[in-house]
């Protein structure tokens, strides 16, 4: 187990030395070298653990988004709340991942643009994105009353979602102006209530 335990240390200070890069510059000038520097590895040593570039990329995407839906999942874990309530916390700390951490946007950002270079980091992109998706939908539902809503309008809606908050980080990240992000949360979800 020690050596399982110390290839996976490894393994996060690489992936973390890849989003330090990402942070400062753009992912087509990141080069394996530059990680390994950053890690205080060879480029050898790199390669030992993420053999091609695409396999340090989506160890670091497969982490990023394992990441945020972790916190997601956690943040609600054990609390006693209304649906309402719980869509609109959890939605929030999703969204303030991107939102407050304009690292984190750098990071997605570097992502978005690989993943139309590489298949690969494309398909593991959509995966999280209808992941979320989906989430925003079975959110919408509820709040919407349950079964009786159409699953296309429950799609469109959680797509719309998607899109807001994903262009409202980018927004804030290129073109600051700090606005309360829990006011426009709750302003989007308020949209969807039952009336």
């Amino acid at each position: 187990m020690k050596k399982e335990h110390k290839i996976l240390k490894k393994k996060k200070q690489i992936l973390d030395a890849l989003k330090r890069c990402l942070e400062r510059d753009v992912y087509s000038q990141v080069s394996l070298e530059d990680v390994a520097k950053e890690a205080n590895y060879s480029k050898g040593g790199l390669r030992h653990y993420f053999p091609t570039r695409e396999s340090l990329y989506v160890a670091l995407i497969e982490n990023f988004f394992g990441q945020i839906q972790r916190d997601q999942v956690s943040v609600i874990q054990g609390l006693d709340l209304d649906m309402n309530d719980r869509a609109l916390i959890t939605t929030l700390f999703g969204v303030e991942k991107f939102l407050l951490d304009t690292k984190n946007m750098r990071v997605l950002i570097n992502i978005i643009l690989y993943g139309f270079e590489d298949e690969k980091i494309r398909e593991i992109i959509k995966k999280f994105l209808r992941t979320q998706l989906n989430h925003y939908a079975h959110t919408i539902r509820e709040m919407k009353g349950g079964e009786a809503v159409k699953e296309d309008e429950v799609l469109f809606l959680g797509r719309i979602t998607q899109i807001i908050l994903l262009f409202a980080g980018i927004l804030e990240f290129m073109d600051p102006i700090r606005y309360d992000p829990p006011k426009m949360i709750e302003f989007l979800l308020s949209l969807y209530r039952c009336e």
